[in-house]
């Protein structure tokens, strides 16, 4: 499956800039850009912070009831969504924490 380039820009947590070089967007990629998938999982170019959490990827899922994820392949520009990230459980386990909201984009083809 070919690779989408989308750039996710958080909007809550208001202070995720400041704690990540004064950037709150996320450049990445992911290999679900189809109606078919309703989680997008996102690996990003960069890691990035969320107090003493690093991550290189995000899952991204509509944030509105009846809206999909691939909606930003209509070319609408911004998509509402939710933003979780990789977190380890009490018992070394990863789970997908829902920790930001913001929306995503396609990116320009030259990122």
């Amino acid at each position: 499956m070919p690779r989408t380039r989308l750039i996710v820009h958080i909007a809550e947590p208001f202070d995720f800039g400041r704690r990540n070089a004064g950037e709150s967007d996320l450049a990445g990629w992911t290999a679900q850009a189809n109606p078919s998938s309703s989680d997008w999982v996102v690996h990003l170019d960069r890691s990035a912070l969320i107090g003493n959490d690093e991550f290189d990827k995000v899952k991204i899922s509509s944030r509105y009831a009846g809206e999909t994820v691939s909606k930003v392949l209509e070319g609408f520009g911004f998509t509402a969504v939710n933003i979780c990230y990789p977190r380890p459980d009490e018992e070394g386990r990863t789970y997908w924490h829902f920790g930001m909201v913001g929306n995503v984009l396609l990116a320009p083809e030259d990122t």
